[in-house]
């Protein structure tokens, strides 16, 4: 795990020293290591961009701008299909000051009764106790989704077309293919989106969006006397810094999604 996170590290490091002014989905640290003799076993690594998710800590109530991000996310739940209402369920359940409501009989009625958290997301599995969410829905949310500290923009070269639909309210999901570019965006600053897709003229709250990215998972697929274990990282990366500016936030095992 310590030699994942290293590995991770020396990326990082190394796309900063190339000097791009943007993260890409064929960046630097997006080239993944391939299986690789250890003792006992093989590891393999990769590194993702989680700036290219809907951070669910934007629809905190205490966040300043909480309100626009919930905007977003209903965007989000649309494209994906599902009950726009989820996004009142995540927003109740995080309120550390919110009057009793029906979330909360559905909580206290459950077979093993808990209540909302009434904080922010440490991790995306968390939805699966958030009203509304069942096991259906979680499958389809998550893979779009990252639990990070608040504020945390989206990256429009790295995002999925369901998110980059939430660039505003008329963004179709063929505009937003043709912004996607079957995964090779690289636009140097947000405003190229509107040259890539006439048709937006307008980014909603592109106060939302940018072009890089601070938070990645570098997950290992590690394989040791023929068992095999999966390991994830949650890395921040504070763009020059002395030491690289790199932490780790997080460490789990089994994956997240």
């Amino acid at each position: 795990a310590r030699g994942l996170e290293n590995y991770a590290a020396e990326v990082l490091v190394r796309a900063q020293d190339k000097g791009t002014s943007y993260d890409a989905a064929d960046s630097v640290w997006a080239i993944p290591l391939p299986p690789t003799p250890v003792p006992g076993g093989t590891i393999a690594a990769q590194m993702s961009d989680l700036n290219g998710r809907f951070n669910l800590n934007n629809l905190d109530p205490a966040y300043d701008t909480q309100g626009v991000w919930s905007g977003k996310f209903v965007l989000l739940l649309t494209a994906l299909k599902l009950d726009p209402a989820i996004a009142g369920h995540i927003v109740t359940w995080m309120d550390a000051n919110a009057a009793a409501s029906a979330d909360d009989q559905f909580y206290l009625a459950q077979s093993v009764p808990y209540r909302r958290a009434g904080r922010a997301f440490t991790h995306v599995s968390e939805l699966r106790l958030v009203a509304g969410v069942d096991g259906d829905v979680y499958a389809a949310l998550a893979p779009y989704v990252a639990a990070l500290p608040e504020g945390t923009p989206i990256n429009v070269n790295t995002a999925s077309v369901p998110v980059l639909m939430t660039l505003g309210e008329n963004v179709t999901r063929e505009m937003a293919q043709a912004i996607w570019q079957q995964g090779g965006a690289h636009y140097t600053k947000v405003d190229d989106v509107l040259t890539a897709q006439p048709a937006l003229r307008v980014i909603e709250h592109k106060e939302c969006y940018g072009v890089q990215s601070s938070y990645f998972r570098a997950r290992g697929l590690i394989t040791l006397d023929g068992l095999p274990f999966e390991l994830d990282s949650l890395i921040e990366w504070r763009r020059n810094e002395a030491n690289g500016g790199i932490r780790v936030l997080q460490r789990s095992h089994g994956g997240d999604d």
